[in-house]
């Protein structure tokens, strides 16, 4: 069960998700997922972690809205002030890719977080059609330092910039919001055009048949020195 009060900060609206109090722990678990239950638990910094449970298809509403990082709260029954929360990780199987547990970290608004964000590509690399570059990604999420209400789902990049072959973004290269920092090294390579392969093996191979003119042209003179000294020699 959830509703849907105004959200501290940029974010806007927050969600708030009802979640109970544990009891079941361990490998007892396994019968709350059969029963559409998830397990889950609650903790933070000085915080005592707390066992909770919510119906499985509140958890995966949760996930296809916030996913990682992103602010919300948490009602849990029986507590009178909702906790602010993000997830922190969700174990799955690793076969069906159902989930199986997930992690909440409750936070301290006035105080930064640190987290791995996903870098989305966006817009059209104009190399990839003028020389038939390929679009090579690098690394796809980068660390991001800041307020919990601050902090974004995701940094997109455009890669119109890529007109040329050779040419990359860095982390360098990402704009974000005010508050927002990036903790990753600037020179980590995001995205870059390769040259396409067959103008490749076409430039190693011109390279191949200079050089083997080059060793015969080398070979013809060597040749033709011996026979002068011995003209010289009679």
């Amino acid at each position: 069960m959830r509703s849907n009060p105004e959200k501290p900060g940029s974010q806007g609206m927050s969600e708030r998700y009802a979640v109970t109090p544990r009891t079941v722990l361990g490998k007892r678990a396994k019968r709350l997922r059969r029963e559409g239950v998830l397990p889950g638990n609650i903790y933070g910094r000085g915080l005592d972690s707390v066992a909770v449970q919510l119906p499985r298809r509140d958890a995966e509403s949760l996930l296809s809205t916030h996913g990682l990082n992103s602010l919300f709260e948490l009602a849990v029954d029986g507590e009178k002030d909702q906790r602010p929360v993000i997830v922190r990780q969700v174990q799955r199987h690793p076969l069906s890719r159902e989930i199986l547990h997930l992690d909440f970290y409750q936070v301290d608004l006035a105080r930064p977080i640190q987290a791995n964000v996903p870098v989305t590509l966006i817009g059209e690399a104009s190399a990839v059609h003028t020389y038939q570059g390929i679009l090579i990604t690098g690394l796809d999420h980068v660390l991001v330092e800041a307020l919990p209400a601050e902090m974004p789902s995701h940094i997109e990049l455009s890669v119109d910039s890529l007109e040329e072959l050779d040419s990359q973004l860095t982390v360098a290269d990402l704009a974000v919001e005010d508050g927002v920092r990036i903790m990753s090294e600037p020179e980590i390579m995001l995205a870059r055009i390769a040259r396409p392969r067959i103008v490749a093996e076409d430039e190693g191979e011109d390279e191949l048949l200079e050089g083997e003119e080059g060793a015969l042209e080398e070979g013809e003179e060597g040749e033709g020195a011996p026979a002068a000294e011995d003209e010289a020699g009679d």
